[in-house]
């Protein structure tokens, strides 16, 4: 099939548009992962991308999106390095969600051994790893395996529930890694250690300083040692130093320059903690709803033997832990059942209480809070059948014994007269280990259940105690609480899986929005009531738990204590001491002296987002955007759509729109077209682009093979669909649904290889239909094209810049011998690297990058600019009422005039210090406040190679005295290693300070760069 040059050329000036519109902020890399798009996420993401360097603790309250956030960083850093590797590390109940979330919103498929397959960059590994081998009998994660020349990121996801010893492995190596992002909604500040950890792991160098001067102070530390051996009081000495610095900087500081300060010196400047109650209308309001009912006459007495039998474990209580059993015993009565067998069988009988009991739990016997958990889900689905409800069961008998007790007494539901059956589904915990991917008693029967609760196939839910962390269910918005967990995290948690970003059920499409409803069942006068009220004063049901808040364990353990002994506890004292306690954990928030001058605030936030969904597409956009979405992210997804269209059209690719039979949700399906059969019978693609991944077409040429995808941000489901299906044949066939924007291979690959083609002047001769759009607006004849673009991320240079930054630093090298010059420059390379993307990122949020596409018509007055119509029409080889696309050959040689006029047209070009005029005032404060981070990051940088030579010339004195001469020669190595690292840190900062400094003068000399040109001659048919 020959190619139509002219639609060849429009699909490259498409091609070319999608990179303006990536290129005009760092954030539109990161939006390409399938999410909506919510203020604080772009906005804290934002604030990642644009500081010097990734080291970040994504701190949000449960269910603000910190796993999207992290995603959507990740998608950014792997759009400007292709060849980016990233580690992801989570305690084992979060792998379920890690996985789904990778494979579902960001574009890759994890690996999670040491070999990657094509197309993975993602390692997700977690701790039960460390303990399984693979078929070789090697371990599936060696703590070697966090490795800094393995991978460029690190992403750590709730450190503090990690084992000690891979805890200590991250925060050894973790200054190594280019970027590291750790996530967590219960950052560990109350704990000095941990806290000094988290230190360490965002602020590297300036941790390290503060350790060498508790380490000078009291010379029984070492100051190599892991965090976690030192004790309490030097840990605390390390966070005292870093806020002493802090408040010292803030004293001392100009009022007009406490926002630099505070940028440089904050001690708390890379830990970003948004709250629920910064940002209204994205998170619905949660509203409890007590039940007391009364108990049974069984319940009472056989709760009141269980806690006489309580009384007798301190003999046991090395083996048992009472709380735990007291726990047990308010769940269901076949768990309560199991564990008095335990007991009896054991030998724990004591005075024949337990004997006394067994009775007391026949099924004859009732159960008040079943009853009332069946009369509440009857009433609930009374109006509202399609109502989806969580129940919270805690433990595996629990669940089995609801699941068949609610299916059995409910088996219909809804109004008279239209009644439906109900449908349970029910998660269960492995009996091996905690984790959610374990949370399989029947095979694949959890992710059955799981995928028909979300897709509403199933109406209620009833999930275990592992459960808490790691499920997203914004599908729904009941929760009910059939065994009041006594921890305040604990309940936070479960309402955290319903209360989170995207929750549909709360906010639908159809009137207003709905509250979160937080059912508890608790007996009248148990010890379960006494606990949902302490618990409701502490504001855990109705408001986001503060789960860093001073008071969080102090609360747990006043009620673990009080219902241990409900006859003695002073329950409306303990009441009135948690309100007192909530009231401060509300308010309680990190505070250092600089923090309130961060210029990250929820105004800023608001701004950033209204200027984002002010951007229009970059034009010319084939055909029209409708006016309601012709702006912000979501007209940028939209104006990818005609470009597709325009592929199929000319002959590239067969794009289809289909509907999955399942679930009904819309797709469309991409493959290729072929061309006439040729010798040996072979049919060629007649892609332009063909992809390197997937079926190769060559040899696989079924449509049961095509990429199925998605183009607009309002299609991608809660929670993501990871698969659809098409029908092929009267087959059903399973395949991957992509996100076709930035980071999908799909959308990368076609805009790329079209993007890519030669910016030298073609000359084509065009011949359009008479009611083409073009005709509407111009007359046949010659037109000129030439689209440029002015990136300010150039003015860096960066492949130049970094070579001349490597030299400088291997210049400075004098002491060690050549063939450790590969080992000393290997981290300051990476360094740079890292910087001078850093560097990039941020010129692009400080000043936009601008496109031009100049369009000029030759008419006999002489050439004249074009509108914007005309362009639009000009380029658009669909803009007509019939089959098929204009005709066009290659001219060899444009119209004479038309060089000359491209001359002039490159010449009166305007350069960056014209174009970006506007922004130079607040550019040049940006720079002076980014050059202040770079000056301090330089000084702990350099104070910290200086207390390296320091130590390695005093072990050389050391060696010296000794006389050894083979100790003497290792510590002469090491000191001239530690004198040549000095040296080079000094050379790399100097560096890293100049191409940052010359960016101002850079960018106001900086020239457009050409991306296209084009002269067309256009006709017009005469039939």
């Amino acid at each position: 099939m020959s190619r139509n040059p002219y639609v060849d050329l429009c699909l490259q000036l498409q091609a070319l548009r999608r990179q303006a519109e990536e290129i005009r902020t760092p954030v539109a890399p990161a939006l390409g992962v399938a999410g909506s798009v919510y203020t604080h996420q772009v906005a804290n993401v934002l604030r990642v991308l644009t500081d010097v360097r990734v080291r970040h603790l994504l701190a949000d309250e449960v269910g603000l999106g910190k796993t999207v956030q992290a995603l959507m960083i990740l998608n950014a850093l792997r759009r400007q390095r292709r060849d980016l590797r990233a580690l992801v590390i989570v305690p084992d109940r979060l792998v379920p969600q890690w996985r789904d979330e990778l494979m579902t919103r960001s574009h890759a498929a994890p690996y999670e051994t040491n070999q990657s397959e094509d197309g993975q960059y993602v390692r997700l590994a977690w701790e039960d790893q460390l303990r399984q081998e693979d078929s070789a009998g090697a371990l599936r994660l060696a703590l070697s395996d966090i490795d800094p020349t393995r991978y460029q990121v690190l992403i750590v996801d709730e450190l503090h529930r990690l084992r000690a010893d891979l805890q200590d492995r991250i925060v050894r190596v973790s200054g190594e890694f280019e970027h590291l992002l750790v996530l967590t909604a219960t950052p560990s500040f109350q704990r000095p250690e941990r806290h000094a950890q988290l230190f360490a792991l965002l602020e590297p160098e300036r941790a390290a300083r503060a350790r060498w001067e508790v380490v000078d102070a009291a010379r029984e530390l070492t100051v190599n040692e892991d965090l976690s051996k030192w004790p309490e009081w030097a840990a605390q000495q390390v966070i005292d130093a870093l806020l002493e610095r802090d408040r010292a900087a803030a004293s001392t500081a100009e009022q007009n320059s406490l926002k630099d300060a505070a940028m440089a010196l904050c001690a708390y400047r890379r830990v970003i903690r948004t709250r629920r109650v910064d940002y209204s209308g994205i998170l619905p309001r949660r509203q409890h709803h007590p039940i007391v009912v009364e108990p049974l006459g069984a319940e009472v007495d056989r709760q009141t033997l269980l806690w006489r039998y309580f009384t007798h474990l301190d003999s046991l209580s090395a083996r048992f832990d009472p709380v735990l059993l007291a726990k047990r015993a308010i769940l269901s009565p076949p768990s309560i059942e199991q564990r008095v067998d335990f007991f009896r069988r054991r030998g724990h009988e004591r005075d024949g209480l337990l004997e006394r009991v067994k009775p007391l739990l026949h099924k004859s016997t009732g159960d008040s809070r079943a009853d009332a958990l069946v009369d509440l889900l009857a009433k609930i689905w009374a109006d509202a059948p399609q109502e989806r409800v969580l129940v919270a069961a805690q433990d595996n008998l629990t669940v089995d014994y609801l699941f068949g007790l609610v299916q059995s007494r409910l088996p219909e539901i809804g109004p008279i007269g239209a009644r439906i059956r109900l449908v349970a589904a029910r998660v269960r915990q492995g009996m091996e280990t905690d984790a959610v991917e374990d949370l399989g008693g029947f095979g694949n029967e959890t992710n059955e259940n799981l995928e028909a609760f979300q897709r509403g196939e199933a109406q209620v839910l009833f999930a275990p105690e592992a459960a808490q962390v790691g499920l997203n269910l914004q599908c729904a918005r009941v929760l009910v609480l059939y065994s009041v967990p006594w921890r305040p995290e604990e309940v936070e948690q479960w309402i955290g899986r319903l209360d989170r970003i995207g929750n549909a059920a709360a906010f639908s499409s159809e009137g207003a929005a709905h509250t979160i409803d937080v059912y508890t069942i608790a007996q009248c006068g148990l010890v379960d009531e006494k606990v949902v009220t302490v618990l409701g004063r502490f504001n855990a049901f109705e408001r986001s738990v503060n789960l860093d808040g001073a008071h969080l364990a102090e609360v747990a353990k006043a009620i673990e204590d009080a219902a241990l002994r409900p006859e003695s506890a002073r329950w409306r004292s303990l009441e009135e001491r948690t309100a007192v306690m909530a009231a401060e954990d509300a308010s309680q928030e990190l505070t250092s002296a600089l923090r309130p001058h961060l210029p990250w605030h929820v105004g800023w936030a608001a701004a950033l987002r209204e200027r984002l969904e002010g951007w229009r597409p970059v034009a010319p956009v084939i055909g029209d955007i409708p006016e309601y979405s012709s702006a912000g992210p979501k007209a940028w997804d939209r104006a990818i759509e005609p470009m597709l269209r325009l592929l199929d059209k000319a002959g590239e690719y067969h794009i289809r729109a289909n509907s999955d039979p399942d679930t009904g949700t819309r797709f469309r399906t991409l493959w290729y077209r072929f061309g006439e059969v040729g010798m040996f019978g072979h049919r060629p693609v007649t892609a332009k682009v063909v992809f390197t991944f997937g079926a190769d077409p060559a040899h696989e040429r079924s449509p049961r093979h095509a990429h199925a995808f998605i183009t607009r941000r309002a299609d991608i489901g809660t929670p993501p669909l990871r698969s659809v299906t098409m029908m092929i044949d009267a087959l059903p066939i399973r395949r991957k649904l992509r996100f076709a924007s930035f980071g999908d291979q799909l959308h990368d690959e076609i805009i790329d290889n079209w993007a890519s083609q030669q910016i030298s002047l073609e000359a084509l001769d065009v011949t359009y239909f008479d009611d083409h759009e073009l005709w509407k607006h111009a007359e046949p004849g010659w037109f000129l094209l030439r689209m440029s673009t002015l990136d300010p991320a150039e003015a860096l240079a960066l492949q130049r810049t970094l070579e001349a930054t490597k030299r400088a630093v291997a210049a400075a090298v004098t002491r060690s011998p050549s063939e450790k010059l590969v080992e000393l420059m290997a981290p300051f390379s990476r360094a740079a690297h890292c910087a001078l993307e850093a560097d990039a990122r941020w010129l692009r949020a400080a000043l936009m990058a601008r496109t031009n596409l100049c369009v000029r018509r030759k008419t006999p007055a002489g050439w004249q600019d074009v509108p914007q119509q005309c362009i639009a029409a000009l380029m658009n080889p669909m803009a007509h009422q019939r089959a098929g696309l204009p005709r066009a050959a290659t001219i060899p040689e444009p119209d004479p005039a038309t060089k000359v006029e491209l001359g002039q047209l490159r010449a009166g070009e305007q350069a960056g210090g014209v174009i970006w005029s506007a922004e130079r005032s607040a550019f040049v404060d940006e720079l002076r406040a980014r050059l202040g981070v770079v000056a301090e990051e330089a000084g702990d940088a350099l104070e910290l190679a200086s207390r390296e030579l320091i130590r390695a010339a005093a072990a050389l004195a050391d060696a010296q005295e000794r006389g050894n001469r083979a100790q003497i020669t290792r510590a002469e190595n090491v000191r001239d290693a530690a004198a040549d690292v000095a040296a080079m840190t000094e050379a790399y900062w100097r560096e890293r300070e100049a191409w940052l400094r010359n960016c101002e003068a850079a960018t106001i000399g900086l020239r457009p760069r050409e991306r296209l040109v084009a002269a067309i001659r256009a006709r017009r048919t005469t039939n």
